[in-house]
């Protein structure tokens, strides 16, 4: 993961970043911030990490199950993914990708998840 994105995180703060780095054994994204200040998020702070839609980006695959993810907050988001419980995140790409190509979900930052029938 690298490029421009938003971060949200547990306590409802929200930060548009530039992503460096993302190390998923440490479970840390090192992050560029707007007024130039660098910097490691870990997870455990994260909700999800979204990335902006942009107009070249509609490549991404579409494979795996259908998923509503729901945050503590009550949040859900509805989308495709590979899923996998022991991992620490997954990416999801929404069905409604007006907003967002795709988002990181950080695993242990979810309510409940469920594999939608279509």
């Amino acid at each position: 993961m690298v490029g421009e994105a938003v971060l949200r995180y547990r306590d409802g703060k929200t930060e548009r970043v530039r992503l460096e780095e993302t190390d998923m054994d440490r479970q840390v994204l090192r992050i560029t911030r707007e007024n130039g200040e660098a910097g490691d998020v870990p997870f455990s702070n994260l909700k999800a990490v979204f990335f902006p839609n942009r107009s070249d980006s509609h490549a991404y695959p579409e494979t795996g199950s259908t998923l509503a993810v729901e945050f503590a907050d009550g949040e859900v988001i509805r989308g495709t993914a590979q899923y996998n419980p022991v991992q620490n995140g997954f990416f999801l790409y929404p069905h409604d990708r007006s907003k967002n190509d795709r988002v990181f979900v950080v695993t242990s930052a979810i309510a409940s998840i469920e594999v939608e029938k279509l």
